[in-house]
């Protein structure tokens, strides 16, 4: 899956919430919108961007073994000067022998054969690469969706704290109304207390509400990449686009979809493939190795009295070399044969790893799709105890206003209100989260991403 591809009116609005100095940052109370948070992250998150740079990596290893395939050029060139004393036995004295010399070769090698072990090398780096670009897709669609999660966990508490700001107000209108009542000569002193003691709680539970939204809020910026900052507002997107009818029956067909899809496993398969490779080519230390040289050198020296620099070097002592090399292996200290083994314990373990993750799909799928539909019954149950928590507690109030039931009475009803409003809330959204979970664990989050308008094509 490929999250490169975005509208450009997303683009303009991440550009227009980047700083002048290139640093990803939101604005001060700025909204911050799901699209605008998938793209911030896919930027700037700092786990992402390592994996992009492995694949870089990877793209120079690759190239770097293509070009192993070339042949080598390289000059060498040295000069020498010789200080001598010689006997010469016509004159009887030592006479100075002092001489100069230069000698150059321009000298080239290709590899004609070496036990396919440049291609098995060549084919293995490609390999790699392949998973690590599996390997970023997967990471991609892991972090849209712990960004899309943590989203919507920003949205859960901004909810809760409407139904405690919502608590906090009703708790208060009913102080002032009791201490009216008190001060009338209508009700006892311990209900003043009590709903006074009732309104700090409500109070001190907004504060807590407050609180942990905050903390939301960093955990998504971290997510993001980004420096911690609280002040900004999520935009509720539209979450009834979405849509996943399962059947009783599709466990295995889906695990079976996952498995054809998800990256991970993709890429694991790539690297098995690429161990594969690497034992061909540590088997390869068996084999001849043949390579093609080819020289070209001159020389001069200052003892040639009678020839000139440029006779010398240009005339005279010319030589080419043209020739092949054999190289058979006869004994390597048991090195080919060691390396080929640990080459081969490589590959099981990277068959291991496959199983491993085979097996790890299977389970996040049923654990998936179990959750799934437990959150979509606790949603329908929920909702039943909202309306009916909602009409006990006006029915109270009532009561309670007319003196036919005490305080206690209202008190519990009000807790089993909010606390009915606070299970809806959460379970409304975390039916959203583990929509999007089974998408991800199927390794097919497009639908879902575009009814969200989180990818175009």
């Amino acid at each position: 899956m490929c999250f490169r591809a975005w509208p450009a009116a997303l683009i303009t609005l991440i550009v227009l919430a980047l700083p002048s100095r290139g640093h990803c940052e939101i604005q001060t109370e700025q909204v911050l919108s799901l699209p605008q948070a998938v793209l911030i992250a896919l930027k700037n998150n700092p786990g992402l961007n390592r994996q992009v740079n492995a694949v870089a990596s990877a793209e120079i290893s690759v190239s770097q073994q293509r070009t192993n395939f070339y042949p080598d050029l390289q000059i060498t060139a040295s000069g020498t000067k010789r200080f001598d004393k010689a006997y010469e036995a016509t004159t009887g004295q030592n006479e100075n022998r002092n001489y100069s010399s230069i000698n150059t070769e321009l000298s080239s090698t290709v590899n004609l054969f070496n036990g396919f072990a440049d291609i098995a090398a060549l084919k293995s780096a490609e390999l790699e690469l392949g998973a690590g670009r599996e390997t970023l897709s997967r990471d991609e669609q892991t972090l849209a969706f712990e960004t899309i999660s943590n989203f919507i966990q920003v949205l859960t508490d901004q909810a809760l704290i409407h139904v405690e700001e919502e608590n906090l107000e009703e708790n208060r209108k009913l102080l002032e109304r009791i201490e009216n009542l008190y001060q009338a000569g209508s009700l006892a002193l311990s209900d003043l207390y009590q709903q006074q003691a009732e309104t700090r709680q409500a109070e001190l539970d907004l504060l807590e509400a407050i609180r942990t939204l905050n903390d939301s809020k960093l955990i998504l910026m971290q997510t993001l990449g980004l420096p911690p900052m609280t002040h900004y507002q999520v935009a509720t997107p539209d979450f009834e686009k979405l849509s996943l009818p399962l059947a009783d029956d599709d466990l295995d067909q889906m695990t079976l979809l996952a498995l054809a899809n998800r990256s991970d496993v993709k890429a694991q398969q790539r690297q098995i493939e690429a161990a594969g490779q690497q034992v061909r080519q540590a088997r390869a230390g068996r084999l001849p190795k043949v390579d093609l040289f080819a020289g070209l050198a001159s020389d001069y020296s200052s003892l040639s009295e009678e020839s000139r620099f440029s006779d010398q070097f240009m005339d005279d002592n010319p030589s080419a070399t043209v020739g092949v090399s054999v190289s058979v292996p006869l004994f390597d200290r048991h090195l080919t044969r060691n390396e080929t083994a640990r080459a081969a314990i490589e590959q099981r373990n990277e068959q291991l790893t496959l199983r491993e993750k085979e097996l790890q799909v299977g389970l996040e799928i049923a654990q998936a799709v179990q959750d799934y539909r437990t959150t979509q019954k606790r949603v329908e149950v929920v909702k039943s105890k909202l309306v009916s928590a909602r009409q006990s507690l006006q029915a109270y109030e009532e009561r309670y206003r007319v003196g036919a039931s005490t305080l206690v009475e209202l008190t519990q009803a009000r807790t089993q209100y909010v606390t009915a409003a606070f299970d809806q809330i959460q379970a409304r959204y975390n039916l959203v989260t583990q929509e999007i979970a089974l998408a991800y664990y199927l390794g097919n989050m497009e639908p879902l991403l575009a009814a969200l308008e989180l990818e175009t094509n």
